[in-house]
């Protein structure tokens, strides 16, 4: 898909290496904005390497990576050397905030499910008294406001995934990425989890990059979806055209079910 006036973020000329390994090489990515963009791959492709630099918590080697209309101006980082990140970058910091990234393993904070959701609000500025009704109020969506008051680390693996999703409906913030955030979930917490993705985007417009290699999850989910494999971008176009009509011979076995090793 090429970028579009509607776009959040672009990514042009990713690269990434750990010691002699590549892991991304070329990385070209666009992502409207209010929509849900699926980056689609097997494990060791490089999605996890990629959503942390999207994210600004880890620098790359080379490219660009522009995010325009999460804050006021237009922000464009390009990097050259990985001698500092950007999550240690004050300049990026404004931008930062706009931006909420949650791992496959959900973190908690010591406390209760209510003072996880309102720390980042706290740290923002918002008043105790109005965090805690935008908390309330976000873990009312997320289905699980009974626990509000119970320790977080009672919390199920489906119940953690939903505290991560409450802390982006109270925290609304520009970019939400999200790191496989179905795959130690049972079916009902699945549909759970994919039912407040897809509020986000068409009730509250936020735009959501997820990474996954569930091919089901995607079609469900997804607004465009990107094929990472071996750490490049092999396709990327709306969902309908990827599942129905893909371009790539390593994109339509993978669909497939094939394996692709080399």
């Amino acid at each position: 898909m090429s970028a579009t006036l509607t776009d959040l973020l672009i990514a042009h000329g990713i690269a990434k290496h750990f010691g002699s390994r590549e892991v991304l090489r070329g990385i070209d990515l666009s992502v409207p904005a209010q929509s849900i963009t699926v980056i689609l791959g097997t494990n060791g492709a490089g999605k996890t390497t990629l959503l942390r630099i999207l994210g600004l918590l880890d620098p790359a080697d080379a490219g660009t990576v522009t995010y325009d209309g999460i804050i006021a101006e237009e922000s464009s980082i390009t990097y050259s050397t990985p001698l500092t990140g950007p999550a240690y970058d004050r300049r990026t910091l404004t931008l930062r905030r706009q931006m909420m990234l949650a791992f496959q393993h959900p973190v908690a904070f010591s406390g209760s499910v209510l003072s996880n959701v309102t720390y980042g609000l706290l740290l923002r500025g918002v008043g105790r008294a109005e965090a805690e009704n935008r908390a309330m109020a976000a873990l009312r969506e997320a289905g699980i406001d009974e626990r509000a008051h119970q320790h977080a680390s009672s919390l199920s693996g489906g119940e953690s995934a939903r505290l991560s999703l409450a802390r982006a409906l109270a925290l609304k913030p520009g970019l939400l990425f999200l790191d496989e955030p179905s795959a130690s979930l049972d079916p009902h917490g699945t549909k759970v989890l994919e039912d407040l993705l897809l509020h986000m985007r068409d009730d509250l417009g936020m735009t959501v990059v997820v990474v996954t290699q569930d091919i089901f999850e995607a079609r469900r989910i997804a607004d465009q979806v990107a094929f990472l494999h071996e750490g490049s971008i092999i396709e990327q176009s709306s969902r309908d055209r990827f599942f129905e009509q893909p371009r790539d011979e390593r994109t339509r076995r993978f669909l497939a079910g094939d394996l692709l090793v080399t």
